[in-house]
């Protein structure tokens, strides 16, 4: 579900009236109205070929169309986030000495994040694992799986056969 910014249709409305038919004025206003919706578009990049992720909740395919790859290259805890239609899937995988086959596993302290627009609930999974299947000089890929619960509603929410592929961070690279 994709929500406007209430400035940014303020603004719109502000530049066309003002227009008053000239072409070259139109022209300033849309310019003004992108960079407007530059400055208030969610943050993150869209999938390419090497950066994804997929994953299955509730039964119901789901691709993220926009992704934030992590920019810390100081951490070895790199943060994954991807969303789409309203539903973010977001946690952190240990890069320290990265290797495939490297078992994460969720719980208290390291929950996989799971958020909805539909309700104003965030939900931890503390079950489940992501796991790295392939590392390589441009980054790594792998699969994951959890269960969503929150002790503030009773809906939850199975996520299956998750997959993703995240860039290094500047400067990070295969140790």
């Amino acid at each position: 579900m994709r929500h406007f910014n209430p400035l940014f249709v303020f603004s719109v409305l502000v530049l066309f009236t003002n227009c008053s038919g000239q072409t070259n004025s139109a022209v300033e206003a849309q310019k003004f109205a992108n960079e407007i919706s530059e400055k208030t578009a969610v943050p993150g990049e869209a999938p390419n070929g090497n950066l994804y992720m997929k994953a299955v909740i509730n039964g119901k395919q789901w691709t993220a169309d926009r992704l934030i790859p992590d920019e810390d290259a100081r951490s070895s805890n790199y943060h994954v986030n991807g969303s789409a239609n309203g539903t973010t899937i977001a946690f952190y995988v240990s890069t320290s000495h990265i290797k495939v086959g490297d078992v994460h596993k969720f719980g208290e302290s390291n929950a996989a994040d799971f958020m909805t627009d539909d309700e104003n609930v965030f939900y931890g999974g503390r079950t489940g694992n992501f796991e790295v299947t392939k590392v390589d000089e441009a980054g790594f890929e792998g699969k994951f799986y959890f269960d969503a619960t929150s002790a503030r509603a009773p809906a939850k929410f199975a996520v299956t056969e998750g997959v993703l592929r995240f860039p290094w961070a500047r400067r990070k690279s295969v140790q």
